[in-house]
């Protein structure tokens, strides 16, 4: 089996339990896919091949498209699909899976759905291969789009464009839980549901910070590993948030120093990257112990930001947009609120979700802000606002 992805954590990563799982059962495994993720596949154990452009390809291409960082919903979906996925990384990556495939002569291809070459070489040399998703299906709309950028690329080896650049064809592997999902995934034929599962090494020895979590509500915030360059949103949220009686984990990514947020209380804890603790809200664990259990049990989705600067301009209701809760209810939090306004913002949404509604005790808590207008502008700062906080 023949692993390919674009070189980014959260392309390769969701492959790799497969992928461990595969040579569980004793299959050939190898990953194609640019570096550093060529390097890390061997170093768990894999062969690798390097396939395509590097993680460093952005800086070649982002000069050649200006503004492309403040496009949001689906025009930053689409750029990213057309101009990115399927035509100049396409390209690279599809010469490099052709001379891979005709050596190592892989039985399967199993891709993650943004690494397209893979439909088209699999095509092109009768291979089958497996679309393994990263979070909800990509609308339909979109993905025509993308099937026309890459049907040139179809073309040019004799084939027929795909409308959907190859998806769909054998088996999608769906990580989605179905609560979250499109209802256009019952138009797809083949689907594998599969419960997303962390990259990791089972036995690896939890990080010694945990200890600091004491008894605290823990949160977890990143901004992925791509949209994480703007370091005063993280300043934002965490000077909304720092006074409350939270455990507050922050990963600000691999190429910004955690020192350049400054320092922080004991209870606000700033990595660059932690592979342990997934994106969830952990409930109020009872001690260091209980926190480690909960970290890697996976708790829902506390909030996710976009990465526009740009204000709302509307807020999806909960019927649309929220998470369920721990009981399976609605939580009547977004999971797709545009990026934060104000520190008071990010506090509300986050107290929301980790304030249980009957809490006994009472605290105020000040969070100050200067509020900012949807067109960017400023008004004058606002008297401080007080607001009750949680139970311990």
């Amino acid at each position: 089996m023949l692993f390919t992805s674009r070189p980014l954590a959260g392309h390769f990563e969701p492959l790799v339990p497969l992928a461990v799982q595969a040579r569980a059962a004793g299959h050939a495994v190898a990953f194609a896919t640019g570096e550093p993720y060529a390097s890390r596949a061997r170093q768990a154990g894999f062969d690798a091949f390097r396939a395509g452009r590097d993680e460093g390809f952005r800086a070649e291409w982002a000069p050649r498209f200006p503004g492309f960082d403040q496009l949001v919903g689906d025009a930053q979906r689409h750029f990213f699909l057309t101009e990115i996925f399927a035509n100049l990384e396409l390209v690279p990556r599809a010469e490099d899976l052709e001379s891979i495939v005709d050596t190592w002569r892989p039985q399967l291809i199993v891709h993650e759905v943004a690494e397209f070459a893979a439909p088209l070489v699999g095509t092109a040399r009768g291979i089958p291969y497996v679309d393994v998703s990263y979070g909800s299906l990509i609308s339909s709309s979109l993905l025509r789009a993308t099937g026309e950028a890459a049907g040139r690329h179809w073309q040019a080896r004799g084939l027929e464009p795909h409308p959907v650049a190859g998806l769909f064809r054998h088996l999608y592997v769906d990580t989605c839980p179905p609560s979250l999902q499109s209802p256009e995934i019952a138009s797809i034929a083949a689907v594998q549901l599969l419960r997303p599962a962390a990259a990791e090494i089972p036995d690896a020895v939890p990080p010694d910070w945990l200890d600091q979590l004491g008894s605290a509500a823990v949160v977890y915030l990143t901004m992925g590993t791509v949209w994480n360059r703007n370091l005063d949103v993280f300043r934002m949220v965490i000077e909304a948030v720092r006074d409350d009686d939270i455990a507050l984990i922050v990963t600000i990514g691999r190429q910004n120093d955690p020192a350049s947020l400054g320092p922080q209380p004991d209870n606000v804890l700033v990595h660059q990257y932690t592979r342990k603790v997934c994106c969830c809200h952990v409930a109020t664990p009872s001690s260091p112990t209980v926190a480690r259990e909960r970290l890697s049990g996976l708790w829902p989705l506390a909030f996710r930001c976009w990465s526009s600067p740009r204000a709302p301009t509307s807020t999806p209701t909960p019927s649309e947009s929220s998470p369920p809760a721990r009981d399976g209810s609605s939580s009547g939090m977004s999971c797709r609120s545009a990026l934060f306004a104000t520190p008071c913002a990010p506090y509300s949404a986050m107290r929301a979700t980790v304030v249980p509604p009957n809490a006994s005790r009472q605290r105020s808590t000040t969070c100050r802000t200067r509020v900012m207008r949807s067109d960017g502008s400023k008004r004058s700062p606002r008297k401080p606002i007080r607001r009750s906080a949680r139970s311990s």
